[in-house]
């Protein structure tokens, strides 16, 4: 798995885009609260420095939070100190015991070089399918093939901080290449680092209908409440239906 977020660009995270986690959370809230079974326990995806955590924390719930980011996490314990926190893929770790799974901020779009992307991502369904309970839920967003094209070179600053990120795509492969340089003050001087991020593109159809394949129903949108979501980004909220009962055997 790549390595990600490192001591810089974690920095910049950490103070600059945390926004969709906290826009989203009243909606991942009210979700949690109305879901037909009742959630205790919640698993955080890719919870960074643990935005989305807190608010989960605050609100009574037993948190998990999983990232892959050593940095990122070192924040998020201090953060949130009442929450458990993993570094990890959420395609290695095991998932038992939760009430829900919820990945939000294209957590779930990271592979290693050379998997078969498509089998990964079928695995885990299978795997939170079968540690969810009837009515738990599944929770995430991921970037969809199409329109407009996501090419582009962008930079945005801070006091003490800048950062040029160049976007590439190639929708034959399924995949979007970012370049992230990192320029941070420290000082009188500003240290660069570079992080290359490759992630992964969705047929959106093909999502739902594997979800489906594993017992889930889900709805879609572009937004988690009022909190909208970049271009081709699509959130995905899936119910577990209750298991069907076995037939009898001859």
């Amino acid at each position: 798995m790549q390595t990600l977020y490192q001591r810089d660009l974690a920095y910049v995270q950490s103070i600059a885009f945390e926004d969709l986690a906290r826009g989203a959370a009243n909606e991942i809230l009210r979700r949690l609260r109305n879901s037909s079974t009742q959630v205790k326990k919640v698993m955080d995806v890719g919870c960074g420095a643990g935005p989305l955590t807190k608010v989960l924390a605050d609100a009574g719930f037993e948190v998990t939070g999983v990232d892959l980011s050593s940095e990122l996490l070192q924040m998020a314990r201090v953060n949130v100190p009442k929450a458990d926190f993993m570094q990890a893929s959420a395609y290695d770790i095991q998932i038992r015991g939760y009430d829900a799974v919820i990945a939000l901020g294209e957590a779930l779009t990271y592979h290693r070089e050379g998997t078969d992307a498509e089998d990964v991502i079928n695995g885990l369904f299978q795997r939170v399918a079968e540690a969810l309970p009837a009515g738990g839920l599944f929770i995430f967003d991921v970037i969809g093939l199409g329109e407009p094209s996501l090419n582009k070179r962008s930079w945005c600053s801070g006091d003490d901080w800048a950062l040029l990120v160049d976007t590439t795509e190639d929708q034959s492969e399924r995949s979007l290449v970012r370049n992230i340089e990192v320029f941070r003050r420290l000082g009188d001087a500003y240290r660069r680092s570079l992080e290359v991020h490759r992630v992964r593109l969705f047929d959106l159809r093909s999502v739902s209908n594997e979800l489906a394949a594993h017992g889930f129903t889900s709805e879609t949108a572009q937004a988690y409440g009022t909190q909208p979501l970049l271009p081709r980004r699509c959130a995905f909220f899936a119910t577990r239906l209750a298991a069907p009962k076995s037939s009898p055997q001859p």
